[in-house]
């Protein structure tokens, strides 16, 4: 009356290869282009960190903050849309030049450590 279904066929298989080691692949940060575009970009971001130095002794830091943030966006934003190497030059003189001017590193050990406050 009822028929017993056959038993369903399993299949087992035995790699013996290794798989592939994984290698780093840092080709994405385009090491040697950004070297020599930072160093293009040097002279440059010292006028742009003089500039930012005079906002902060004419105003204030947060107006130094707000320049050089927003330099740094509009560069950014302009290196997305077309990635070149004056672009990318003028992404390394924004952030070089903030990094120079600002007290960069005092506001970010600061927020990691806690030791502001």
């Amino acid at each position: 009356m009822s028929e017993t279904p056959e038993p369903p066929d399993i299949h087992v298989y035995f790699i013996t290869d290794k798989p592939e080691e994984p290698s780093w692949d840092f080709s994405w940060m385009q090491l040697k282009t950004n070297a020599w575009t930072a160093a293009l970009a040097f002279i440059p971001a010292n006028i742009w960190a003089k500039v930012l130095h005079d906002v902060h002794v004419q105003q204030d830091l947060s107006g130094a903050f707000f320049m050089a943030g927003a330099g740094v966006v509009v560069t950014v934003t302009r290196f997305v849309q077309k990635r070149t190497w004056t672009r990318r030059t003028l992404v390394w003189i924004a952030v070089l030049g903030a990094v120079f001017a600002l007290p960069v590193f005092n506001a970010m050990v600061n927020v990691l450590t806690g030791g502001g406050r």
